[in-house]
């Protein structure tokens, strides 16, 4: 029997799966899953082979619970978005650290976040939620807003997010979003309506223990239209820790995070940096989809993967290590892949073509070789993520539209 301690990670999807690839050399993983069934979309990363054992927690969790103890587990990490909640409440349940369960809906519902924050004092943007698409259209004439958001109360990957600026258009995301099963495998009873907020948009992923909060990376986010008039994300560029609007942001994302009893573990937090100041798009209690180690070692010396595992079961040494904000050693580009028609994903030739990038540092894709595409409308039909790294911006920017072209070609 291997003498390494035990890790359990609950959900090790998506980015997950990278959490575990890091920690399968120094710890035996346990994994749960918080659910019965897991969306093909995300199923598929789930590195099985790496786990000891794989357990579902629904409709046994008492036994999952008294399995998972027999393991003297040393910590138990939400992997993604999907864990958060089951992760809460196993690591309370075993004793570890983690954040409190009686919070967890506040950390997950979209609506009730806002207003856990505003209630702290912080600014937000405006929001309502109903089952009743013309409750929401006379919320939209009261408050005299020109454009909202209508999407999900809990969701991920930008799943049916609208921008609405007419009553049709607000009928016809609410018609998306009613009834649908989500990518969380729940039914959307109500449609979350938000104003719509002017500005920069920024990500801020940060590791937090014992209630004290260290900024890993920040990003401002480039969006454009897609062919059906959804805003779909074009890419994220590194912010310097020396930018004059950092200290603000930084300061309102840590009372976001203590608003939601973010006390242990990553988050990655959305927001708009508005005339009026930072106001909150949403909060994941999990790592950022831009992880990569890698990369955001060679740029900041720091990355969210390795400073989450030891929060979780490092004793927080490298964290008390670290200054409370990253530096920035190189410039880098996240960029997302944009499909415009439906074909079979050119993985092989488009990896060839990226790799000749001056400034290309590494791709993740989400797709096969050869499994078909269809255009991109949100970031779970981005064919994948492409990361520029380079100590002259210049050479970045004329990496992008080079990328850009292949694109054209290619998908």
């Amino acid at each position: 029997m291997s003498t390494r301690p035990v890790l359990v990670l609950v959900d090790a999807l998506s980015t997950g799966a990278l959490l575990a690839r890091h920690a399968a050399a120094e710890y035996r993983l346990v994994h749960v899953r918080s659910r019965q069934a897991l969306p093909a979309v995300f199923a598929a990363s789930l590195p099985s082979e790496l786990f000891v054992a794989d357990l579902v927690y629904p409709s046994r969790a008492d036994d999952v619970v008294s399995l998972l103890a027999e393991y003297d587990p040393v910590a138990v990490i939400p992997a993604s978005e999907f864990g958060i909640e089951a992760a809460d409440e196993i690591a309370w349940k075993l004793g570890l650290r983690g954040n409190d369960p009686a919070l967890s809906g506040i950390r997950r519902d979209k609506y009730l976040m806002l207003e856990a924050v505003a209630a702290a004092g912080l600014r937000t943007a405006r929001q309502y939620t109903s089952s009743d698409v013309e409750a929401v259209l006379q919320w939209r004439r009261c408050a005299g807003l020109d454009r909202i958001v209508v999407k999900p109360l809990d969701s991920a990957g930008s799943d049916d997010v609208f921008i609405c600026a007419t009553d049709a258009e607000v009928r016809a995301a609410a018609a998306s979003i009613l009834g649908k099963t989500n990518l969380m495998l729940r039914t959307n009873a109500v449609a979350l309506a938000q104003e719509y907020l002017v500005g920069e948009e920024y990500i801020v992923n940060s590791v937090s223990r014992d209630g004290e909060h260290w900024c890993t990376d920040v990003w401002i986010s480039r969006k454009r239209t897609s062919a059906d008039g959804r805003r779909i994300y074009d890419f994220e560029d590194l912010v310097s820790p020396r930018d004059p609007w950092l200290p603000e942001l930084l300061e309102y994302v840590r009372g976001c995070l203590d608003a939601l009893g973010v006390v242990n573990g990553p988050a990655h937090t959305e927001l708009i940096r508005t005339a009026l100041g930072p106001m909150l798009l949403e909060t994941g209690a999990r790592l950022s989809g831009l992880a990569n180690p890698a990369a955001l070692d060679r740029c900041t010396g720091v990355n969210q993967v390795d400073l989450t595992l030891d929060c979780y079961a490092g004793g927080g040494r490298a964290l008390a290590a670290r200054a409370a904000v990253y530096d920035r050693a190189e410039p880098a580009r996240c960029v997302n892949l944009i499909a415009r028609r439906e074909l079979p994903f050119p993985r092989a030739e488009l990896a060839a073509a990226l790799a000749r990038l001056p400034a290309f540092e590494s791709a993740r894709f989400r797709f096969a070789q050869a499994q078909p595409t269809r255009p991109t409308v949100d970031l779970n039909s981005s064919p994948g993520v492409v990361f520029l790294v380079h100590p002259d911006p210049e050479v970045i920017r004329s990496s992008y539209r080079a990328l850009r072209q292949l694109e054209h070609q290619l998908l």
